[in-house]
């Protein structure tokens, strides 16, 4: 058979683009089958031309409506046939149009020869210049075919129009052969704008199905890779867990200082382990954007003093001076995720440490508040004395921040609205500025201090400079006098030129440095001084010079002198000031500064620890023996929920993953168990190694109230016993 189509191109060889177009010509041409019927008859029955040429007539008519019928077969059942073979009624189709093209060409021959160019003659003439116009559009893009249906439809027409040697026969003839050659011409425009325009679509729908394909191999890809690393990361969760547990309950009372010492050493070491698998499984949260943070309320100053606290030992063994300045504006409570706040500082702070060129490290906390009572906490750690509000030009790399930890650092402070950026300076070394966004719950309340220490006076030996001015500040706020000087022979010079006067200062403060005990020095010439030995006497050291020999021995030597430990922190210093000169009990310092503060609030509760391990069981008893709790071990789900129908507990540490009942299926019938009966709710805290979003959520959907991840640290232990056995449970 002819093919009056033959696909050449990707987009004419697409089953489901090559149906579309069918459909369409389907479509618009059962819209005018039926009417050109109606115009043909109404054409030949209701003129003079039926009248004259009736048996004519009705052979025209009787050959239309078989050809209407053959036409209507393929268009009406287009669904069907086409399903069947597409090719094959295309052309079948094209066959039937060419034989309703070509009865329509001799219907108007027959009337143009026979009647003239006038009455039906002329109507129909018109009626096919406006149905070919139509038809030219709808058939457009089979080129080849449109053409010749168009000459079978309109040529013959033409010529018997000429062939009657009238004027109006040449007229009509050669304006219907002009219509033809434009039509065909729009034809080829035509079919090649449609098919370039669909070409075009396929192009992007195949570069875009590329694209798809891509992102699900990529997804895919880091999907594997995340998993990967969250199983990693929860085995080697399972094996510190019995180290960093075991090491934290060691009593380090009766140990020798080597002893300690080596001890403090491998609890770092399993800290770094552990911070290390959190830091891969974070990275694989913060990759694909699963990371949820918490949102809970907490002390903003006593947090950034414990981190800069935390890293005091580690600065001091590498000869480094670590000090501080917080703004005095600083809310006293925030409320945003503290743990990830630790660990962005954690992270920074040891790879200042460890890169840094300079003899000191200092920490500037500053928070800008904003709208809505929320505002932006922002940390400056330099390797040299200069503060976030000196007038230096710096140029930013923060390409220098390498490294997965420091990566997932500026990941996290993005998380919290912020950012991470290294700053250098070719005069003042390098600044880490971070900045994270806090909600503000309470500002700073010291009412209280300032009447303690009202009147005081105080002399600052050797105290750095940018933190003297700090110190200064907050000493003034307690209502204290303070007189600052540097050197051994000044320090002497003023208190006996103060007790001359009789305005002998109530306390010194002497800062020793890291490569020398010059403070003990000072301290033993003061003590030793007749004028001056009754005054009493702080030493801020480091915490190897303060478990030296020679600290201890001096110490024991002269009872009116007290240690603390550098970097001085406000707190610590506000008790041992209160405790020196006031002779009160730091503890009932602490209680007039820290509002929730107090009794140990787990002490004397009684725990259902349900773990199946052995080591385990040890490990997690001996932390909640040393918090003051009454425990009761479960091997399994069965036996705690045997253990529950007998007694009363006040929380359950409930495990994950046991044999027989696990503790998802136990928390389960623990709260079918509380909603027959109408019992009270027992909170249920569950222990995971796993901490992906969705083991999390399966401990909420199953009735848990919270979760904690293993290794179990004391302090976090600590911090959930708090929560759910606190005040007012």
């Amino acid at each position: 058979m002819l093919q009056l189509f033959v696909p050449t191109s990707k987009v004419q060889k697409d089953r489901q683009i090559m149906r579309d177009t069918d459909a369409r010509v389907a479509k618009y041409s059962r819209r005018g089958l039926v009417l050109n019927f109606i115009v043909a008859v109404s054409c030949l029955v209701f003129g003079d031309f039926f009248q004259n040429y009736q048996n004519l007539s009705i052979v025209l008519i009787v050959g239309l409506l078989l050809v209407t019928l053959l036409r209507a077969y393929y268009l009406f059942r287009f669904d069907t046939l086409y399903a069947r073979a597409p090719a094959r009624w295309r052309n079948q189709y094209f066959f039937a149009s060419f034989l309703g093209a070509g009865w329509w060409a001799f219907i108007l021959v027959s009337l143009t020869w026979l009647n003239g160019m006038r009455d039906e003659t002329l109507i129909m003439w018109l009626y096919s210049v406006v149905f070919y116009s139509s038809v030219a559009n709808v058939f457009a893009p089979y080129r080849r075919f449109l053409t010749t249906y168009l000459f079978i439809g309109q040529v013959p027409a033409a010529l018997t129009a000429v062939l009657l040697f009238s004027v109006e026969g040449y007229l009509y003839g050669s304006i219907m052969l002009v219509f033809y050659t434009m039509l065909s011409h729009q034809a080829k425009v035509t079919s090649n704008t449609y098919w370039e325009r669909l070409e075009a679509n396929y192009a992007l729908r195949e570069r875009a199905k590329g694209l798809e394909f891509e992102q699900r191999s990529s997804k895919a890809a880091i999907e594997l890779k995340n998993e990967f690393l969250v199983n990693l990361g929860q085995e080697f969760r399972s094996s510190l867990n019995d180290i960093l547990g075991t090491l934290a309950l060691v009593d380090d009372e009766q140990m020798s200082e080597r002893h300690r010492e080596l001890l403090l050493l491998a609890s770092k070491a399993a800290e770094r382990q552990l911070d290390l698998v959190n830091n891969v499984v974070d990275f694989s949260k913060i990759t694909t954007k699963s990371l949820e943070l918490e949102k809970v309320p907490f002390n903003l100053r006593r947090l950034l003093e414990k981190l800069v606290q935390d890293f005091a030992l580690e600065a001091h063994q590498q000869g480094i001076e670590l000090n501080y300045v917080f703004d005095q504006e600083l809310p006293r409570r925030v409320e945003g995720d503290a743990t990830r706040l630790g660990q962005i500082f954690g992270t920074l702070m040891t790879y200042a440490v460890k890169h840094s060129g300079m003899a000191q490290i200092f920490v500037e906390a500053v928070f800008h508040p904003g709208e809505n009572e929320s505002g932006e906490l922002q940390l400056v750690i330099s390797d040299a004395s200069r503060t976030a509000h000196d007038e230096d030009t710096d140029e930013r790399s923060d390409q220098n921040l390498r490294g997965i930890g420091l990566s997932i650092c500026k990941g996290l402070a993005e998380c919290m609205g912020g950012s991470v950026n290294l700053v250098e300076n070719r005069e003042s070394g390098k600044r880490i500025v971070i900045n994270v966004q806090l909600d503000v719950v309470a500002y700073q309340d010291v009412g209280q201090q300032e009447q303690r220490l009202r009147g005081k006076r105080i002399l600052l030996v050797d105290i750095p400079e940018v933190v003297a001015l700090d110190l200064v500040d907050q000493l003034a706020r307690w209502g204290m006098k303070s007189t600052r000087v540097y050197g051994h022979t000044q320090a002497i010079k003023q208190l006996k030129a103060s007790a001359q006067s009789e305005q002998l200062e109530d306390l010194v403060l002497i800062y020793n440095k890291l490569d020398s005990f010059d403070g003990l020095v000072l301290s033993r010439s003061i003590a030793t001084e007749p004028a001056l030995s009754g005054l009493a006497q702080i030493i801020a050291m480091s915490l190897l010079q303060r478990d030296s020999d020679e600290t201890k021995n001096h110490l024991h030597e002269y009872p009116q002198v007290s240690c603390i430990e550098k970097p001085i922190m406000h707190r610590k210093l506000y008790e041992t000031l209160v405790h020196r000169l006031l002779s009160h009990d730091t503890s009932e310092a602490l209680l007039a500064e820290e509002e929730d503060d107090g009794i140990n609030p787990v002490a004397g509760r009684r725990v259902l620890l349900v773990e199946d391990q052995r080591v385990s069981q040890m490990v997690v008893s001996g932390m909640l023996k040393k918090l003051g709790c009454q425990v009761h071990v479960a091997s399994n789900g069965k036996e705690a929920l045997s253990a529950i129908g007998k007694e009363k507990f006040d929380l359950v540490l409930m495990d994950c993953d046991m044999p027989e009942l696990d503790g998802i299926a136990a928390t389960e019938r623990i709260r079918e168990a509380e909603a027959d009966d109408g019992g009270r709710h027992l909170p249920i805290v569950a222990m995971t190694s796993f901490t992906a979003d969705e083991d999390q959520d399966r401990c909420r959907a199953a009735g848990m109230d919270d979760h904690i991840s293993k290794p179990l640290r004391y302090e976090a232990l600590q911090s959930h016993l708090e929560q759910w056995l606190g005040k007012g449970r």
